[in-house]
């Protein structure tokens, strides 16, 4: 390298470092603040770190794109964005890859809803799956903190959970485990989709779990979330999971977290929503 040539490469980190520095502070502080509490006891500090240094890229740069990050191993992609709309979860989802089963996703949305992190979890290769330890242990203890809740046996609760895909983050969400639990139980007495609205521990923030059959989790998400976007309902979480059963259908459940005054007042678009699975499953 020439002297002219390393004078310059100098020149530049030095003037990018104070740049950087300048920001940093004031950027990372404003992304932490800005995060929900659940977001940092969920993801790993590894994955974080990603998603933090994706966010500074588009900040520094002032970019409006949108990232995508797949992992190594192609069972997680990372989609992170410095803009927040109604209908991008719809929209993301129809740009996700189709040749993989995705059976999770958790939807991160900034306390201001300028910026987003989504993460969403594909099936895992056979070979992977072979090599993943049995959770036997888990699932025995998530079904045991359901007891109480849903009036069943831990026998009944840990056969249901044994049909989610192995070190699915919900197995450590009780209220969600319960809702879905509740959800699917209502699909089988009913024999129609099933869908239920509570409240969460965050005040107007509502949940809204369905479960139903003849649909894939990730086109019922799609649909649901198409519908919310169009009412102008911000999404701050959702999770989807298609539950396989060897002799009988299988089963799509998901759950939304979303802003909303009340379940009263979201009653009228739980009526649309179930005529609109109706018209989809007819």
């Amino acid at each position: 390298m020439s002297d002219v040539s390393t004078s310059r490469t100098y020149e530049l980190i030095e003037e990018l470092r104070a740049d950087v520095d300048f920001e940093l502070e004031d950027v990372i502080t404003e992304i932490v603040r800005e995060l929900p509490e659940d977001y940092f006891q969920r993801i790993k500090r590894a994955d974080q770190l990603v998603h933090l240094k994706a966010l500074l890229a588009l900040s520094f740069c002032k970019l409006q794109e949108e990232l995508m990050f797949r992992s190594s191993d192609g069972v997680h992609i990372a989609v992170i964005a410095r803009e927040n709309y109604s209908g991008q979860l719809a929209n993301i989802l129809s740009r996700l890859p189709h040749e993989q089963n995705l059976i999770g996703a958790q939807i991160f949305t900034s306390q201001s809803h300028n910026f987003i992190i989504d993460l969403f979890e594909f099936e895992a290769p056979t070979e992977s799956k072979e090599q993943q330890p049995h959770l036997d242990e888990a699932l025995k203890v998530a079904a045991e903190a359901l007891v109480s809740r849903v009036d069943s046996d831990v026998e009944t609760i840990t056969e249901f959970l044994s049909h989610y895909s192995p070190g699915n983050q919900i197995l450590n969400q009780t209220s969600s485990l319960t809702e879905h639990f509740l959800a699917y139980r209502q699909l089988c007495a009913d024999k129609k989709p099933a869908l239920r609205v509570d409240h969460t521990s965050t005040k107007n923030l509502l949940r809204l779990t369905i479960a139903s059959q003849r649909i894939d989790a990730r086109s019922l998400v799609h649909r649901v979330a198409e519908y919310l976007g169009h009412q102008s309902l911000n999404i701050e979480r959702a999770y989807l999971n298609d539950l396989l059963f060897k002799d009988a259908a299988n089963v799509a459940i998901t759950s939304f977290i979303f802003e909303s005054e009340s379940v009263d007042s979201f009653a009228p678009h739980t009526d649309a929503i179930s005529k609109l699975l109706a018209q989809c499953l007819a």
